[in-house]
Parts: structure tokens; C-alpha cells; sequence
């Protein structure tokens, strides 16, 4: 089998034809030089939306390692970049951008909660980003520039812009009934210091109702929960020994939970390429099927017309990546960043048996952890269903590219 002109275009399209070509063995000669060729010729066609964000793009280094790359921000004497990445750097750091030159850098502050730390150039200044804070809608074509000019990655919008942080999503405070056969959903626990436990809630309670809509099992609970934040109220009809009566519940945060080592998940998410370290829990990010590689995050992502829309933020796994949108950047950048001595003294004091924060997934167990831990094999659970949910999105996605 041999490759077609709608393989051809179909690559060019994802923005996996260069990604791919080494795995292509039954190419002719003929036919990789006819990719060769396309791919050269589609690189070019973008570059004239890439000009002007290139002047804006460093690559961060330290050592003759690449960590990351950057955007220009401010007046020119501030780079925004990957915080992860250079966090973990040995010696000094060093930008070099569209002139070629090389310019000494330090970190001068982090945006932690964001993943985003600012550097401060050393020498003559860079020329600053222009950002373009209308928002992309859902397919709309990206690219991120290298600052040569040419194309680091690009691709579509498939996901509108959302939260991605877990404690910023409503919080119940209970657990369902795995077994119950319904009518609605039965809790098996409620967990203290909860809006459901405030409001009265308890463990072989069964949930009929939520703001007036029939519950018939936990998964109508979790949809009638869906889009609702902190500080919201549900009105709830619970039925206990047999009598109906109201509840009014209000939603809290979630909690932040450590997580297990995930290890099957990690391997899933890093199939197709290599991933980023951080690559969640962000507050403001729009979701793409570019493919950049991680040393790739942290510069500028332009449209169709070369306006910079956003800001690569972390590779996710083999077809989501995640950009931040112009908009929630400058916003950012109006509030002043954590000191590096904060951040730093903020990790020195977490616990050594924590077994890795939430994005720090992969982390080897720690000792002395029962295997049969309740709480850690409900945070199994938990990560399983992101996992399914992850699924479930690929196979919509799957099945919209069909019709």
C-alpha cells in the first residue's frame, strides 16, 4: 500500500506529515520526495502569518539543552515561558530569538498556579508581543512560530475555552451507591466539612431530584452537576425511610487530592509523542490537536490572519494540546507573579510522602501506603473515569470527523 493524495492532505491537515514520515517504510523514493516537497511548500505558505510572532518567540536554554520555548512580553526585557521546564534547569539561562543573538536571562517570577514563569533579558531588547484577545472559535486554524519564522506545530481549536482545575469545580460532598438499581441515586458516604453535609444529607439518603430535573442514576447526578461552579445552589428532593423532603445545598470547591502513581495512564497519555510535565490544572486554556514537543511550549500561537491568539501551555498526549488565549495572558500579567525564593521555599516544605502532586503524574509510590487504602483506590476510581471521559471525547471526535 502505497501513500495517496488524501493521506497526504489528511497529514498536512493534523499537522503530522514531517511527525510521520519516518513511519511511512513503504514509501517509494518517488513518493517521499512528493512529501518532502508538500511539506516544504505548505511550511512556506505560513510563514507570512508567522513573520511578525516570530520576532516575539525565544527558545529558553540552559546548558546546550533547549528547555522551552518564549513569548516576548512587556517592553521587550520579559520573556513568559514554561515554568516547569526551567524550573528544573542546571546553570544560567539564555534566550536567543528571530536576530539570532544570544542574551543572558534570570527568573524573575512564577505564575505558579499557571505553570508560567517570567524572565527577565540581560542586554538589548526583544520585540514584545501584540495580542489579539478575541477568542477562536472551535475549528479554527493555528500555528505556533519558531523564531526562525517557520512552523512549530499547528492545528485546529476542538475544545472552546474552560477550567481545567480541579479545586475550581463544584464540590457535592457525597458518594453514590455503585449497587443501588435506582430510582435515583443512594449515598453510600457523605464526606464532612461538604455542602452536603451542612445541608443535612445522609449516608441511605437516595437523591429523586436536583433543581427540579429526575435523577436516575449517578451519571444524571454528575451531568446535572455539569457547568456549575463553587457557591452555587442545588435544590434537591431526597427521599429517607420512605418520606420525600427538600434539601438546599451549596456547592463547594473540590478538594485537591494527591494522586496515584497512575502509571498506565501516563504511558496512555504519552502515546503519540512525548508530553509535557505540567500539563494540567490550568485555569484558562482553549484545546487543540497541535503537536508540539515539549522543549516547543510557551511561545505565541497565531490565526490565519498572523494575530497572536494565545500561548502554547503544555502538550497533553497524542492529540490535545492546550493553549491559553490572548486575553486570559494579559490579564494575567496585570497581576504581579510569585518571587522564585516563595516558590521555592513552597516546595521545600511539602511533605517527602506525598507521592507527587497532582501533575506530577508517574511518581513511584511511597512506602508504607496499604494497597487496600480506601481513599487511594476511590482516587483510583477517580482517575479511571478521567480517563474514560479522555476516551469518550476522542471517540466523539472520531465520530464527528465520520459524518
Amino acid at each position: 500500500m502505497h501513500a495517496t493524495p488524501h493521506f497526504l492532505l489528511a497529514c498536512l491537515l493534523t499537522g503530522t506529515l514531517a511527525a510521520q514520515q519516518p513511519d511511512i517504510p513503504l514509501l517509494r523514493p518517488e513518493e517521499r520526495q512528493a512529501v518532502d516537497e508538500q511539506s516544504d511548500a505548505f511550511n512556506q505558505a505560513l510563514t507570512p502569518m508567522l513573520a511578525t510572532a516570530a520576532k516575539s518567540t525565544v527558545r529558553v536554554w540552559a546548558g546546550k539543552r533547549r528547555l522551552a520555548y518564549g513569548t516576548v512580553v512587556a517592553d521587550g526585557r520579559k520573556v513568559l515561558t514554561k515554568f516547569s521546564e526551567v524550573a528544573r534547569a542546571a546553570g544560567a539561562l539564555r534566550v536567543d530569538g528571530a536576530d539570532g543573538a544570544v542574551r543572558a536571562v534570570e527568573l524573575a517570577g512564577v505564575y505558579q498556579n499557571e505553570d508560567l514563569a517570567v524572565l527577565t533579558i540581560k542586554g538589548e531588547a526583544l520585540t514584545p508581543v501584540e495580542w489579539f484577545t478575541a477568542e477562536p472559535k472551535l475549528g479554527s486554524f493555528l500555528t505556533a512560530p519558531q523564531p526562525s519564522g517557520q512552523p512549530a506545530a499547528f492545528g485546529v481549536v476542538s475544545v472552546l475555552q474552560r477550567n481545567l482545575r480541579e479545586t475550581d469545580k463544584a464540590y457535592l460532598g457525597m458518594q453514590g451507591d455503585f449497587r443501588f438499581a435506582g430510582p435515583g441515586v443512594k449515598v453510600q458516604e457523605v464526606k464532612p466539612d461538604s455542602g452536603a453535609a451542612a445541608a443535612g444529607l445522609r449516608a441511605g439518603d437516595v437523591i429523586l431530584r436536583v433543581n427540579q430535573r429526575p435523577i436516575s442514576g449517578l451519571l444524571e447526578l454528575r451531568s446535572a452537576l455539569t457547568g456549575l461552579a463553587p457557591g452555587a445552589r442545588l435544590a434537591m428532593v431526597v427521599s429517607r425511610d420512605g418520606a420525600e423532603f427538600p434539601l438546599d445545598v451549596l456547592l463547594g470547591n473540590r478538594p485537591e487530592l494527591p494522586q496515584f502513581s497512575g502509571e498506565r495512564l501516563r504511558q496512555m497519555e504519552q502515546m503519540g509523542g512525548p508530553t509535557s510535565r505540567v500539563r494540567d490544572s490550568f485555569s484558562k486554556v482553549i484545546q487543540t490537536d497541535m503537536r508540539p514537543n515539549p522543549n516547543q511550549i510557551g511561545g505565541p500561537v497565531v490565526d490565519l490572519q498572523g494575530r497572536v491568539v494565545g500561548i502554547t501551555m503544555a502538550r497533553a498526549d497524542r492529540t490535545r494540546s492546550f493553549v491559553m488565549p490572548s486575553a486570559a495572558v494579559a490579564s494575567l500579567l496585570k497581576g504581579p507573579p510569585l518571587a522564585p525564593a516563595l516558590v521555592k521555599a513552597a516546595a521545600a516544605e511539602l511533605p517527602a510522602t506525598a507521592g507527587g502532586t497532582r501533575r506530577e503524574q508517574g511518581a513511584a509510590p511511597q512506602p508504607g501506603v496499604a494497597p487496600a487504602d480506601p481513599e487511594r483506590l476511590r482516587r483510583h476510581v477517580e482517575d479511571m473515569q478521567r480517563l474514560m471521559d479522555r476516551m469518550r471525547e476522542e471517540m466523539d471526535r472520531l465520530e464527528q470527523e465520520r459524518r
